[in-house]
């Protein structure tokens, strides 16, 4: 199969940024301009799927929240956070009667976490899991379309080191080539609690990495 430079980008993204993307995050990222963005995104994806390269999954996750911007933009020399406050606005934004849905999404088969040097296999999709890692694909369909550089120095947490023991892996780190600090980017969710995100902030500031906390 001739794969286009479309084709190869949506599949490394799958590979080493995020672990999968639903249909209408990749109609909005890589179709947006065309006349039927899902149409053609849908069609684009099912030509990958037949020739092995992606794997198509039903999952249940709660409906998406509107990601514009982050909770919290931290770099060095800036103040805390209010930990507290900010662990009851990630805790509460869901609302109480959020109820999963059925979201279709695509992930990347075997062959192409093999090509581009992902991980050696997909992790297994939880409820939880589902809900925060669309979340973390949004953003990084956000970066894509409105700052590219920082979407092309975005590595996914599958294809990083283990941060250490106790600590959260954060989902994306963003290193780059300019001399710019390395930047970490997390989405929070429910079980996001104040102690939890001190020591994802201190953890941060200790390896000298900014944050965006979404």
């Amino acid at each position: 199969m001739k794969r286009s430079a479309r084709d190869k980008e949506i599949l490394h993204a799958l590979a080493r940024k995020v672990r999968f993307f639903s249909v209408e995050q990749i109609a909005g990222t890589w179709w947006a301009n065309t006349r039927s963005p899902r149409t053609h995104a849908l069609r684009g994806l099912r030509r990958l799927q037949e020739h092995g390269f992606v794997d198509e999954v039903t999952l249940f996750a709660l409906p998406m929240l509107p990601l514009t911007e982050p909770f919290v933009r931290w770099h060095e020399g800036r103040a805390a956070p209010d930990f507290g406050q900010l662990a009851y606005s990630m805790q509460t934004r869901f609302g109480p009667d959020g109820r999963p849905v059925a979201t279709r999404v695509f992930a990347a088969a075997r062959a192409t976490l093999y090509e581009f040097g992902g991980p050696s296999q997909p992790k297994e999709i939880t409820l939880k899991d589902g809900t925060h890692d669309l979340h973390v694909a949004a953003i990084f369909c956000l970066f894509h379309r409105t700052r590219p550089d920082d979407a092309a120095a975005w590595i996914g947490e599958d294809v990083r080191p283990k941060a250490g023991y106790q600590l959260k892996d954060p989902d994306a780190v963003l290193e780059f080539e300019n001399g710019r600090r390395p930047l970490v980017v997390e989405f929070g969710g429910k079980s996001y609690r104040a102690d939890h995100l001190r020591d994802f902030h201190e953890d941060c500031a200790s390896r000298e990495r900014d944050y965006e906390l979404w």
